[in-house]
C-alpha cells in the first residue's frame, strides 16, 4: 500500500527546477538572417560578370545597410548579458 500512495503524491524531496536561461532573443534570430543575406550580397559583390551597374549599386547600399544593422545588434547583445 505504501508504493501505490507514493506514486499518487509529487515528491516533496526535489523542487521543480527552472529550465535553463537561454540567450536568445528577437536579435540572435535577426542575426541570423542578416548574415545570411550579407553572404549573399559579398558573393553577388565579388562576382566580375554582372554587368548592371544599377544593381550594383542598389546591393551595395543593401550590404552597408546590414553591416550597420549587423553592429547595432551585436553590440545591444554584448550590452544585454554583460
Amino acid at each position: 500500500m505504501t508504493t501505490s500512495n507514493q506514486k499518487d503524491q509529487p515528491n516533496l524531496l526535489h523542487l521543480p527546477t527552472k529550465p535553463k536561461y537561454s540567450k536568445r532573443t528577437f536579435a540572435t534570430e535577426t542575426l541570423r538572417l542578416i548574415n545570411l543575406r550579407l553572404g549573399y550580397y559579398r558573393k553577388v559583390l565579388n562576382n566580375q560578370s554582372i554587368k548592371n551597374e544599377k544593381r550594383i549599386k542598389s546591393i551595395k547600399a543593401k550590404y552597408e545597410r546590414d553591416m550597420k544593422v549587423r553592429k547595432l545588434l551585436n553590440k545591444a547583445i554584448k550590452n544585454l548579458y554583460n
